[in-house]
This record gives C-alpha cells, structure tokens and sequence, in this order.
C-alpha cells in the first residue's frame, strides 16, 4: 500500500477511535436502563397481546430477572419519557434507518404501533437468548449503537472529503477570475454550488457530488468523490459510481464522467479498464495533498471539459 493510503489510514482510525470513545462515553444507555426499569413501579398497565409480546417472551425476560418496563416497550412510558424509545430500540438491536424503512412516519409516530414493532423485535429476542445472563441481553445495547456510529463515521469521511474537494474547486475558481461571484452567491440561497462567469454551474450534492452544467443547462460533466481509504468497501464504491454515472449518460451520452477514489484495489483497477461509464479517474488523496497532481486535475477539469480560458 503507498505510504501516503497508510499514513492517512492510520489518521482517520485514529479519528474514529476518538469518536466512539466519545460516543461510548456521552452516552446514557444506563441511565436509560434504571429509568426504565423504574417505571415498572408507576400505574402501568401491560395489555401483552396489543402491545405483541409473547407469553414465553415474558416468562424469559422474568427467568432473566427483567421486570417488564425494562424489556418491553409501553406507549404509556415513552410517551411520558420519549428518549427510552431509543433505549428499547437499541435493546431489540434494530437500527434507526431500518425502524424508518419499516414504518411510515405516521406509524413511527403512534406510540402503539411503534410498541409492537419493538415488542416483536424484542419478544424474539428474548426467547432466543433466553439462556443468556441480564448483563450479555443489555450489552446488545452497545452492540446496535457501536453499528451506528460507524455508519456515522463512514458519512463524516465522506461528506469532509467531498467538502475539502469543492473548497479545492471554489478557490481555484476564484484564484483563476473564473467566478461570477454575484451569480454564486444568489445560487448559494438555495443550492450548494458555485457559478462561473462562462455562465457554466457547478452544483454540489451527493448523486453526483459534483455536477457541471453550461450555461445552456446541458449536463457536461458529473463527479463522484469517494473519500474513503478502506479497501474493503472498494468494489462497492465503484457500483455506487456506476450507478450515478449512468444516469448521468442517460441524459447526456457526451457528459464526462470523473471517478475520484481515495484507494483502488487491483481487482477495482482491472475492472475500471471496461468500464464504459467512467470515462476518467484521479487520486483523490493525491489532490488533497499534492499541489502537482491538485494542478493537473484542476486544468483538466476545468480547460478541457468546461472549456474555460485559464
């Protein structure tokens, strides 16, 4: 691997490191568990079959030494104490995004509703595991969160690299007299993006990351920009690429297509040799730190493709 992927590896696991040692730290599952658990003391009354827990669920949640408000959900306590439907969530290991693909936001937000879907998580859960001990079934807890902190570290590597990119893009166009600065700054009311006084668009989002129209509104030229250095994802990165480059070509067979990878395997590399949708790739951890190749990229970019007078 080339020093400068392991060198940046090594800074970005040693950023990841220090947020989920923050995360582990700011959060309050145990505080959410004795709040909880508290809660079976209040007038609570448990209708099993409507809130779709089982009977053997109950007698393993009881074998396990869990009084009911702390393994199933009751709309009574999140109602009176919204942040424990997190808690029950996060017990029944079920993530946030797939708690929202399930549910229609109207269900999500009917405290019945969303109780059985956590009780039918959970019930099965706990007749699964019921040989386990109180300490493993509440230590899955820090299993669903640790899953979603990394997703939210996988999203901060990307959005920070698509974002030194377009700072890379907006000075240099500045730098080189290209920006319409009053056009951009009209355009930036509503949109991410800038304009050049070409009339070309440089839009900034996140399928493409980067799209450049002319002052026609032809589509000319689309960027993906994959900020992360692990290779493991790789060959899942270049089919995201694919995907929004074909319908980038859709609308525009002649729209160039720039693919921007952190890090390539040899496997990556043989393929993109007949990939017919990427028409051109560059190093982007190259960009971000070497002012040659930055240069090269940024002239490629901007005199052959958007055809601007630098």
């Amino acid at each position: 691997m080339a020093e400068h992927i392991q060198s940046e590896l090594a800074a970005r696991y040693l950023l990841r490191s220090l947020l989920f040692w923050r995360k582990v730290r700011d959060s309050r599952f145990r505080e959410w568990q004795k709040r909880a658990r508290s809660a079976a003391w209040k007038n609570v009354e448990w209708n099993w079959n409507e809130l779709g827990i089982s009977e053997s669920a109950r007698e393993a949640a009881d074998t396990l030494e869990f009084v009911p408000s702390e393994a199933f959900a009751h709309p009574d306590i999140i109602s009176a104490d919204p942040e424990l439907a997190d808690y029950y969530r996060l017990l029944a290991c079920v993530p946030n995004k797939g708690k929202n693909q399930i549910n229609n936001a109207a269900e999500r937000k009917d405290p019945v509703k969303l109780c059985r879907f956590l009780n039918g998580f959970l019930s099965s859960l706990f007749v699964l595991a019921a040989k386990a001990t109180r300490e493993t079934l509440l230590n899955t807890i820090f299993a669903e969160a640790g899953s979603e902190w990394q997703g939210t570290w996988a999203n901060y590597i990307g959005s920070e690299a698509a974002k030194a990119l377009e700072q890379i893009l907006a000075s240099f166009a500045a730098e080189k007299g290209l920006l319409d600065a009053d056009a951009t700054a009209m355009l930036t009311r509503t949109k991410r993006g800038l304009v050049l006084k070409s009339g070309t668009v440089l839009l900034f989002g996140s399928e493409p990351d980067v799209e450049c129209r002319s002052n026609a509104g032809q589509l000319i030229c689309v960027m993906e920009i994959k900020g992360s250095a692990d290779k493991a994802g790789a060959q899942t990165r270049l089919g995201e690429t694919k995907k929004s480059f074909s319908k980038a070509k859709l609308e525009n067979p002649r729209c160039h297509t720039i693919f921007l990878p952190s890090v390539l395997t040899p496997a990556v590399e043989a393929q993109l040799k007949s990939e017919r949708e990427i028409d051109q790739v560059f190093d982007l951890l190259a960009i971000l730190k070497d002012e040659g190749k930055r240069s090269e990229f940024l002239k490629e970019l901007f005199k052959f493709h958007l055809r601007e007078n630098i």
